[in-house]
Formats: structure tokens, sequence, C-alpha cells
């Protein structure tokens, strides 16, 4: 969020400095892993869905001015039962807004796509403006946009770094709290991992298996992606992880952690295996309810707080940096961030440290 606004701002001709404690891109924070979900028929709610749409067109711009390649169009599937959130929530956001999908039933899933198994009862919704962002990719281009970015800096007082400059943009992800203590943020431990698939398992290539995501009820919320380097898919859960601090979070990642993924892959997808090529952790910052905070600091309109983006948050990038340089150079926006004010914690405003591990 923090490179996307550089990015925005600087194209409209402010004098920009980027402040990062490390050097991005970089695999500390929840901009890494090779691979994010950009989807359209936003089961989270339809009110995303204008975002999105512009969203994609400014990542084609990042891509043209660039000369990277950052999407990956493969379409999305959508798959629970009739009742699920992901079904119902992609169907509602399709039609309030005009979308293309599908709706399959399992006979028909199992029929087009081969590297799921269909269970008597499951639906799934195809979401065909859909695909991939290369997150580090992304980040290294917009922040190549930026005249002056200072890695290694690390910020401990807004209103001191308010005093410096004319405006600041908050992008800090997990480490958001340090700088604004009151919102009511929890930072969530986050395990993926690239299962090994068959030699002969072609079904996983990008152009003939969608990113999915999936509702179920002995492992949750599930996601997972083609194959990008012809031998893994990398698979993930979404939610459900150990509460953390950014600078404590356990990077180590065990069977504890891989088990539900193997388990989960053996159960619903063909032709991949429990050999593990390799994981990372990344981390969630979360909001109460989970949508975003995009919003001036209450009491200082020179500083803007932007993202606590509750695991969702990659694909809006370019129309959030966007937002942040609308709110810093006109104090206002035309999209409709009204379901994103920081205001709407003020009631939590005096919020205790309770950052822990799950036993």
């Amino acid at each position: 969020m923090g490179a996307a606004t550089s990015w925005r701002l600087t194209k409209r001709g402010a004098n920009v400095v980027c402040f990062d404690r490390y050097s991005p891109p970089h695999a500390h924070g929840s901009s890494h892993g090779e691979s994010r979900i950009i989807r359209t028929a936003y089961f989270e709610g339809a009110f995303y869905v204008p975002l999105l749409q512009e969203a994609f067109g400014l990542w084609r711009e990042l891509e043209s001015v660039s000369g990277s390649r950052l999407l990956t169009m493969t379409g999305a599937l959508y798959i629970g039962d009739a009742t699920s959130e992901a079904v119902v929530g992609a169907q509602r956001s399709a039609r309030e807004n005009g979308l293309d999908i599908d709706v399959l039933a399992a006979s028909e899933l199992r029929k087009r796509y081969r590297g799921h198994v269909a269970h008597d009862g499951d639906v799934a919704v195809l979401d065909r403006q859909a695909g991939i962002v290369d997150p580090e990719g992304a980040v290294s281009a917009m922040l190549a946009q930026t005249p002056e970015v200072r890695p290694g800096e690390r910020i401990d007082s807004v209103e001191k770094l308010a005093g410096d400059f004319d405006a600041v943009v908050v992008a800090a992800g997990p480490w958001t709290r340090e700088l604004v203590p009151w919102l009511p943020l929890k930072v969530e431990r986050q395990v993926h991992a690239w299962l090994s698939i068959a030699r002969d398992a072609d079904w996983f290539a990008p152009d003939r298996f969608p990113v999915f995501i999936r509702q179920t009820e002995r492992f949750g919320d599930v996601y997972g992606f083609p194959t990008l380097d012809g031998a893994s898919v990398k698979v993930g859960r979404h939610h459900d992880g150990d509460f953390t601090d950014p600078d404590h979070i356990r990077r180590r990642v065990d069977d504890a952690d891989l088990d539900p993924l193997r388990l989960m892959a053996s159960t619903y997808l063909r032709g991949v295996s429990g050999h593990v090529r390799r994981t990372l952790t990344c981390m969630y910052t979360n909001t109460p309810d989970h949508n975003f905070v995009i919003d001036f600091l209450p009491g200082d309109r020179r500083v803007v707080v932007i993202s606590a983006c509750s695991g969702h948050g990659f694909k809006f990038a370019p129309v959030i940096g966007d937002i942040a340089a609308d709110l810093v150079l006109e104090g206002s926006t035309r999209r409709d961030i009204s379901r994103f004010g920081a205001t709407r914690f003020a009631a939590s405003a005096e919020v205790p440290d309770d950052h822990h591990e799950r036993d």
C-alpha cells in the first residue's frame, strides 16, 4: 500500500519520500510469496466490486509503465455448498454489478476441472475476471516510479514525521499499531505451502486451473493457485492462524502447520502429494469487521491511515494508493470509502495490547 501510494502521488507531481524499516520488496510483512489472488465477484461485499474493477485498469497501467508482467488471468472458482458465504456472496456481487459468472454443480465442476475433487452437494461459481498478481514484482514496479525510497529506516512517531512533511501516509501493515495504537488491530500468522504435483497432472496449468477459494467445515476457508513452476501448487488457509506481533512472529513452519494443508489437498485436489517443496509465513493485519481502514487520522488531516487489509487487500493496492493520493492532495475522494472510516472504531480507542499466541 505504501509503494502504491508513492507511485500514485509521484504520478501527480508530488515530492514523495518512502520509508521502510526493511528493504522492499521483502518477506517480513504481507507482500511476498510469488502470487496473490485478484478477483471481481467479491463475496465479502458487493461494495468492493467498483474498486476492484478500477484496480484491474491500474494494474495494467503499471504493467505498461514498468514493462513488467504482473497479472496472469486464470479465472477464479469459489467452491462450497449452496448456502456457503463464498457461493452466495459471489452470486450476489455478480448480480448487483452485472458480472460474468457461471454457476457449476458438482458434476460440471468434475467435468471442467480435473484438478478438483468435487463432493456431492458442492457448488462452484466461476468468476472470469480473476487471476494472479505477482506481489514482489508489483512492489518493485511501483517503487521504481518513486524517486526517493529510504530502506532500513524505522519511523517511531507519526506526529514527528508530520512536522517535517506537508502530509504523511501511514501504510505500516502489521506495524500499524506502533504508530496508531488506538486502532483495534490483531496480527495473525499465516502459513503457505507449495505441494508437489504428479508429473502428468497437466490440469494444474494456469490456463486450465483457476485460482480457487473453497469453504469447508473441516478445514475452514482454503485457497490455492495453479502451478507456476510445473512441479508444485501453492495452498493456504484463510484465517485461523495464531495471533502474534510482527517483531516476534514464529517463522519456523512445522508439521502442525502443514498437516491440515496436506490433508486438505488429499481431500479436495487430484494429483497433489504431501511432499512440501517450500513454505512461507506472512501476516494478516485484521480489523474487527475485516474491512479496510482508509481515512484521515481523527483530529489531524495531515495524516492518512491506509491498509489493515485483513488478509484480502493486496489486489486493491493501486486503487487504494490512488485514493490515498486523493486524500493527501485534494482532501477527499470520489470513490465510496464510507465503510472504511477509522472513526468506526472510536468506541474502542483505548484498546489493550492483547496480541498473544494461541494455545
